[in-house]
Formats: structure tokens, sequence, C-alpha cells
């Protein structure tokens, strides 16, 4: 677990604080998304967690210890990185990329490589495809790939990312965030994730830390009860007029409790469970109909206009 207490930061020279008495708790194995206008000081707090940056005041916590305990160099090699601009080393092959953190900490030959290609099969990268290649061989897209799977290389408890998928095109950021959320599914590491879009700390997040200007938390909570109950008008405004449909994308269809279609399904355009609902939502609607049959583990349901519409009453405001 990861814990702000009264966490301040201000630069000298400077009267504003960047960031000022933050106080927030990030529990074991969830992700935890600071999203915020430019200039909040959201990648200002990530950073004080590996001491990259070092508070004014406050304190924080890892596992119930200061993170001061240790030295700033041992604690970093504890905890991943992962950056937007990636940082590979262009001379080393990715294999040597993977393996920068557990060749610092004297891992011997085998269980090095081992690693390696146990975290690029993982990434979904053929190891006897990518091990031997260099960074400038790679799409963006696998490049990020490898630059996660370095940040998981000696396999620390603890992963910091700094808008890791924002250099990325829509698209293959779309499939980098499905990957990612497939991946943390396995190995449920702690995670505080830094981005600038509310639908990616939405889609993200366990849990969104909304900052505002001068480093202030604006709220706190599960991505559902931010959007379902803002607790104040800029929060609203952040989140944006739409959040009646954003909040449909925290749903899947297979969680509704949705009547047997029995025969009352034919003609109907057929779905696939694991849709979310804004998904089977935008389905219907280009099928111009109100209805449609949804296929899965439940059986044949139907899914119906006014079904959805019953999940987004307590999102209006």
């Amino acid at each position: 677990m990861i814990e702000f207490r009264g966490v301040s930061k201000t630069y000298p020279g400077s009267a504003r604080p960047v960031v000022k008495d933050l106080s927030f708790e990030v529990l074991d194995g969830e992700i935890c998304v600071l999203v915020g206008p430019s200039g909040c000081g959201k990648t200002t707090s990530m950073r004080m967690i590996n001491r990259l940056i070092e508070p004014s005041s406050g304190e924080i916590l890892i596992d119930g210890e200061p993170n001061t305990a240790m030295s700033g160099t041992k604690l970093r090699r504890k905890i991943g990185y992962a950056i937007q601009q990636i940082g590979l080393f262009p001379h080393r092959s990715i294999a040597d990329n993977i393996a920068t953190v557990p060749q610092l900490l004297d891992w011997d030959k085998a269980r090095i490589k081992g690693r390696v290609d146990e975290l690029l099969e993982l990434v979904g990268l053929d190891p006897g495809v990518y091990r031997d290649r260099y960074p400038a061989e790679l799409s963006g897209g696998q490049q990020q790939r490898v630059g996660v799977a370095r940040a998981l290389a000696a396999d620390p408890p603890i992963m910091l990312m700094d808008e890791p998928f924002g250099a990325v095109d829509p698209i293959n950021r779309s499939r980098l965030q499905d990957e990612f959320l497939r991946i943390q599914e396995e190995i449920r590491k702690t995670i505080v994730f830094v981005t600038h879009d509310i639908d990616e700390a939405i889609k993200m997040g366990d849990r969104i830390a909304i900052l505002k200007e001068g480093g202030v938390l604006a709220q706190y909570d599960t991505p559902e009860e931010i959007l379902t109950n803002p607790t104040s008008d800029f929060v609203t405004s952040f989140v944006g007029a739409d959040r009646i449909l954003k909040r449909l994308s925290l749903t899947r269809v297979s969680e509704m409790e949705l009547e047997p279609a029995n025969g009352s399904g034919e003609g109907l355009p057929t779905l696939s469970d694991r849709l979310t609902v804004r998904d089977a939502l935008s389905a219907l609607m280009g099928a111009g109909v109100g209805r449609g049959v949804v296929e899965g583990e439940g059986g044949r349901r139907l899914l119906t206009m006014e079904a959805i519409e019953g999940l987004t009453r307590g999102a209006r405001a």
C-alpha cells in the first residue's frame, strides 16, 4: 500500500506550491490514476513516490514505512517506472533493454534470459523474433510494450507510469490499454498511473485522484462514484457533460440483469455479453433498433433501451 500524508511540494523561488497537502491511499494490487489539467502537479506527485522529487513537507509511506527509510537509488530499483518517451537505449538490444535493472541487481545470466523471455511473451512479443532486435526496428506500440516489460523486469511490487501510452496513435493506444489491463489481471501490481485524459483514467483506474490547480485533491474515488456523484463543480466540469455515456463504458452487458430472450429475439441483432453497455448501445443505434439479443454464458437474453436507461438514472445531475 502507498499512503500520502499531507504531502506538499514548493520549489525554491516560488510562492505557490505545486502540490498542496495531498493525502490518500493506494491499495495493494490496484491502479490509482492521477488526472487533472496541465500544471496540477500529477507528475510531481508520482515522482515523489520513488524520490525523483523530494517533498517539501509531509511523508509518503510504502507498506507502512516512510519511503525515506532507504536510499533513493535502492528505492528506485524496487519500483518499476514507465514513461511516455519510453526511453529505450537505442544501442542495446531489446533483451538488454529489458534486462537493465536485473543486471544492476547482479542476477545471473540464465535467470535474466528466462525473465526477458517471460516478459516478452507477457506483453505479446515473440522472444524468438524480438529479443535480439533493436528499438529502431520496432513500431511505436511495440517499443511501448518493451518499456512496460522493462518496468516489470525485476518483478517490482509497485509500478509508476507517466502517460505511458500518450505518444501512441489512438488505435494502438486503445489496444495497449486493453493489453495492459489483461496483464494487470495476472500480475496484480500496485500502480500509480498519470494521465491528462479523463477517458483513459476511467478505463484504467480502480480509483481516480482528480487534482486541480495548485496540486489540490478535488476528489478521490472509484470511476463509477466520480461519474455518479461528482463532489464539486470542478469535478463535474472536468469529467465532462457526457459522463452518463462514460459510465456505460464501465459496465459490461454480462453484468446486467436481463430477461431471457425466449422467442422474442427473432430478427434482432445479436450482441456479445463481453461488450460494454456503451458499445452495445452504439450497436443498437447503428442497427436502428431498440432491442438486441445477448449471447454468452448467461444464455440468450434480451437487451433493451429501457434496461440501458435504468443504468443511467443514478448518474444524472
